[in-house]
């Protein structure tokens, strides 16, 4: 399956209203999760999912360690990590003491292998990039109402399908109807489904 893009606008660092170049941007399409990532692994191998995790759970301790020890940390052929400080700035090194200096994030250097890896093919993608459309919470609100109205549960991707909401706010404003007792959870992460408490009640009678 290729992967598809589109073009956004360079930011204008002068805000003057100036139009800006545009350049390619990969078009995401979702998220693998941690979990999703090693049961696929896990299906195409000998390792459980449990092996997998607990490798991983070690290398993440490991990798951090490292590099808050100073090194350079390279991860089979996929690249290199390396620590990054941060401080304000100044002409003089002697200017600012040890303590002002601190981690501030982790950079990652792409191998020659891996970035050969993902090359592919490419795709327009006609939809452009998406954004929550916008409707109110009322309207996103009628809109669950009338679809829980004909069906006996709800998925976080169908929610976004009918409200527009991206994943993230779907989730949050799913799990916020949860939290206020107008909806009950069944099943988990991938398998979470959503439906209303009144229908659990009525079944449970």
């Amino acid at each position: 399956m290729a992967a598809t893009y589109d073009f956004k606008e360079n930011p204008n660092p002068k805000r003057d209203g100036e139009k800006q170049p545009l350049h390619p941007r990969i078009v995401s399409k979702g998220t693998i999760s941690s979990r999703d990532l090693l049961e696929t692994i896990a299906s195409g191998s000998t390792f459980t999912v449990g092996d997998i995790e607990g490798a991983l759970a070690e290398l993440e301790k490991k990798i951090s360690l490292y590099l808050k020890e100073g090194y350079h940390v390279e991860l089979g052929k996929l690249g290199f990590f390396s620590a990054k400080l941060k401080s304000r700035a100044v002409t003089d090194k002697n200017e600012i003491r040890a303590s002002s200096i601190q981690f501030d994030n982790v950079n990652f250097r792409a191998s020659s292998w891996f970035k050969k890896q993902i090359q592919g093919d490419l795709e327009r993608n006609g939809n452009g990039f998406h954004a929550s459309v916008l409707l109110s919470e009322a309207q996103r609100r009628t809109l669950l109402e009338k679809y829980l109205d004909t069906h006996a549960f709800i998925t976080r991707t169908e929610y976004s399908s009918l409200t527009g909401v991206l994943k993230n706010r779907a989730l949050k404003e799913l799990k916020d109807l949860v939290n206020q007792g107008v909806l009950i959870t069944k099943g988990k992460k991938s398998t979470l489904i959503f439906l209303r408490a009144f229908q659990q009640e009525v079944s449970a009678t």
